[in-house]
């Protein structure tokens, strides 16, 4: 991890250079931290900047958009233990009643302390979620559940998947962009 800045339309901006052995290509991420830029070990560093300067509105747009997110309040590793707790129970719970309609299989239901995602889907039917749900409005936390549940069918974003999520939720863009103004850290 190095620290960088670059310079963009007179505006310094400083973003965190990640080297990944996974990364296929260069990759922006808004985070708590600002900008972060995922690179493949063997892509020479000198490929970053351009890569930067082309995307130059899609990060001032987001940035500004992060910048304005609600931070959800700290808390102590007993709350930790806690909202853990909270979060499984109240995801089970939603998952069961989801279900219902999709009739997916899925593996197991973890629950984490993750920094950059509200929930994953694995290609073996493994759903794990943020602890962070449990702080967040019921209809956010099930939004996040059918998008996971969805990706059981299919394992992209393409329209087959956001028609599956609109069966139980329709107003699913509003949802996204409500769960937006949260930031995770």
């Amino acid at each position: 991890m190095k620290n960088q800045v670059i310079k963009i339309n007179d505006q310094e901006i400083g973003y965190e250079l990640r080297v990944s052995q996974r990364a296929r290509g260069l990759r922006l991420e808004i985070g708590s931290s600002g900008l972060v830029i995922i690179k493949p070990r063997l892509i020479p560093t000198i490929f970053v900047e351009q890569f930067i300067k082309k995307q130059t509105a899609w990060i001032i747009k987001n940035l500004a958009k992060y910048g304005a997110a609600e931070s959800l309040p700290a808390v102590s590793r007993e709350e930790l233990v806690i909202l853990k707790k909270r979060a499984a129970k109240l995801l089970i719970a939603r998952l069961e009643f989801f279900n219902q309609q999709y009739q997916f299989k899925y593996k197991s239901i973890t629950i984490r302390n993750q920094k950059t995602r509200w929930g994953s889907c694995s290609k073996q039917g493994a759903l794990n979620f943020n602890y962070r749900l449990a702080q967040l409005p019921p209809e956010l936390l099930d939004y996040v559940a059918v998008h996971e549940l969805c990706h059981l069918r299919e394992m992209n974003h393409s329209s087959r998947f956001w028609s599956l999520v609109a069966r139980t939720i329709p107003d699913y863009k509003a949802r996204r962009r409500a769960l937006q103004k949260f930031k995770l850290e």
